[in-house]
């Protein structure tokens, strides 16, 4: 392997491993033993663990974004979300780059670096699906309320009713003008909350 494939490599084992530990819990020797490798020749690659963790994110968002791209296809709007969803569902699960997406946002409430980079791996989530879709501001806030919330049963593993509840295909399908629960109104924009 070259020295880019090796790290390659390894950032994707570190996916794994801060997916299933998180960033605080994850341990250098376990990345390092996982992906074959010495813990000095670990941290030639990656200068701090906190380096390692955002090159992970990197993986983990470019991961997302191409299988939700690569699933729409050519279809637009609606048949595009749904497609896209279908591509996300099937990356839920331990040590998935949907697992990782929530250590990333648990580890950014302590830390404003890796905050400021979920910032970043949401907006380019935000914008691949807008981009992909066409579908306005409202469905797309639908839909990712619907993705988080799916992330978060699945982490969390809670009683089967809110599982349930949260599976990405029992809320309303987004039409072209927001969801079936929440249309936007008349002129596009969505109004305040109390108004």
């Amino acid at each position: 392997m070259t020295a880019d494939q090796r790290r390659d490599a390894v950032v994707r084992v570190a996916v794994r491993v801060f997916a299933r530990d998180g960033f605080h819990a994850a341990t250098t020797a376990a990345i390092a033993g996982l992906a074959g490798v010495s813990q000095p020749y670990l941290f030639r690659l990656f200068a701090t663990k906190r380096a390692m963790f955002l090159a992970a994110a990197e993986v983990a968002t470019d991961d997302a974004a191409r299988a939700f791209t690569t699933a729409t296809g050519s279809a637009r709007g609606v048949a595009a979300l749904r497609a896209g969803e279908r591509a996300w569902r099937r990356m839920v699960g331990a040590g998935s780059p949907f697992a990782f997406q929530w250590q990333l946002h648990a580890a950014a409430a302590g830390d404003p670096v890796i905050r400021a980079a979920a910032a970043r791996h949401a907006e380019t989530l935000w914008r691949t699906v807008a981009a992909a879709t066409g579908l306005p501001d409202a469905a797309l806030a639908a839909f990712f309320g619907r993705v988080l919330l799916t992330g978060a049963t699945t982490a969390l593993r809670p009683p089967a009713p809110l599982t349930a509840a949260a599976r990405l295909t029992t809320s309303p399908a987004p039409t072209a003008r927001g969801t079936r629960a929440a249309p936007v109104p008349a002129g596009g924009q969505s109004r305040p909350a109390g108004r």
